[in-house]
């Protein structure tokens, strides 16, 4: 069964005309992560949502895991992997890959740097602000993290 919430102006129905104060039309987005036949959001833009100026693939850096058998509890020492000058990392390319498997990978990163325009469409992503703060910007608003937050970002959000 479906559930709706509407935040700010929308139309009284899905996929009809939305016009601005002005007149003109609003653009409509399907956001979601199998289409029509999955749970999905409508997005209305005042410019063309489709409309990108750049992009460019990021080659992921080495992630192979290896098998630690036979399987002993395990002390992470994660804050030995910050890197010296870490304020000029950033939290998307700066991270280190501590576990993983075909399903998740857990990484680890200290960052003091913006990170660039990304989407991740493989999966989603949870975030754990042990420190400081952090903005998240997507095209569904800003979300502000602080320290102790879990941030949870759905796949293919830009």
């Amino acid at each position: 069964m479906a559930y709706y919430r509407s935040i700010g102006s929308v139309p009284p129905k899905r996929h009809t005309q939305h016009r601005t104060p002005s007149g003109g039309l609003y653009r409509e987005e399907l956001m979601g992560e199998e289409g029509f036949s999955s749970d999905s959001s409508l997005l209305y833009h005042s410019g063309i949502p489709s409309a990108i100026v750049d992009a460019s693939p990021w080659d992921v850096p080495r992630q192979a895991t290896e098998e630690h058998r036979p399987l002993k509890p395990r002390h992470f020492k994660l804050h030995e992997l910050t890197d010296p000058d870490w304020k000029a990392v950033d939290a998307v390319t700066g991270r280190r890959l501590v576990l993983g498997n075909a399903d998740v990978r857990i990484s680890y990163v200290a960052a003091g740097e913006a990170s660039p325009l990304y989407r991740n469409a493989v999966g989603d992503e949870c975030v754990y602000v042990e420190s400081g703060a952090a903005t998240v910007e997507t095209v569904v608003g800003v979300l502000s993290a602080r320290r102790g937050d879990y941030v949870v970002i759905p796949r293919a959000t830009t």
